[in-house]
């Protein structure tokens, strides 16, 4: 499993406390990505209405399939989860891939999940959760940052894991607290300012403004303490708020 970036966690007591993380009840359909061999997924069934467990190693599917034997209540899926893209579930509890974290997250905050709860790389994690104004600030900390509380509840040393990874691994909370989506071209613009997220905002869109053609009075639209931030330093309601209004500009 270690081509696939898969590195499964072998103390129940932080399993157990991953699904206190997520409050899992009754009411919840839960997704577990990465299942395995079905060690967290059989915690999952016995708190949650239904549990969607998504593994693309068939061998590890099959075990899973036969410890879950007994338990009406999980569904398993055998593949890729960014191409089977699994929907109904209203929470994630789930140690996945580390090689997808950044598709996944992106994915799973686009679904809405409404508490996510994972094992992550701990330096991935720390971007996740990453300020404005932080050298760790990226695209998938904007994202984190505007559409849910985000924050690192438990790190987990490398030893518990089989085979061990060569990082330590984090648990991260994320609860929603907006329900908005966001537009797909809002996205992709905020994701290419990140691209030149050192430079100064007025750098950036000074450029754009001279590839498109259009005449557009920046200072007026943005104010000056705006432009002179980089982007980086921007925070995610700023960056949306810049994002919609030159897009807005654009269409005109």
């Amino acid at each position: 499993m270690r081509r696939l970036g898969q590195h499964f966690l072998t103390d129940e007591s932080i399993l157990d406390r991953m699904i206190q993380y997520g409050e899992v009840t009754g009411d919840d359909v839960v997704l577990d990505v990465g299942a395995g061999r079905g060690e967290l997924t059989a915690k999952l069934a016995e708190r949650a209405g239904k549990v969607i467990a998504v593994e693309l190693d068939r061998g590890l599917a099959e075990e899973a399939r036969r410890r879950l034997e007994d338990y009406d209540n999980v569904e398993i899926l055998v593949g890729d989860v960014l191409k089977l893209r699994p929907t109904g579930f209203n929470k994630v509890v789930s140690n996945p891939p580390y090689s997808i974290s950044t598709k996944l997250l992106e994915w799973l905050i686009d679904e809405g999940a409404e508490r996510i709860v994972l094992t992550l790389q701990r330096e991935f994690a720390s971007k996740l959760v990453a300020k404005p104004g932080s050298a760790k600030y990226l695209y998938i900390s904007f994202l984190s940052n505007l559409l849910y509380d985000s924050s690192i509840v438990e790190f987990v040393p490398r030893e518990l894991f089989r085979p061990m990874p060569r990082v330590d691994s984090a648990i991260v909370l994320m609860k929603r607290r907006c329900v908005q989506k966001l537009d797909e071209e809002v996205k992709g613009f905020v994701k290419f300012l990140f691209t030149r997220r050192r430079q100064v905002l007025r750098r950036v869109l000074r450029d754009l403004v001279r590839r498109t053609g259009l005449a557009i009075d920046l200072t007026g639209i943005f104010g000056d303490e705006l432009l002179s931030r980089r982007i980086y330093q921007l925070t995610p309601s700023q960056l949306l708020l810049v994002s919609e209004k030159f897009l807005a500009l654009k269409a005109k």
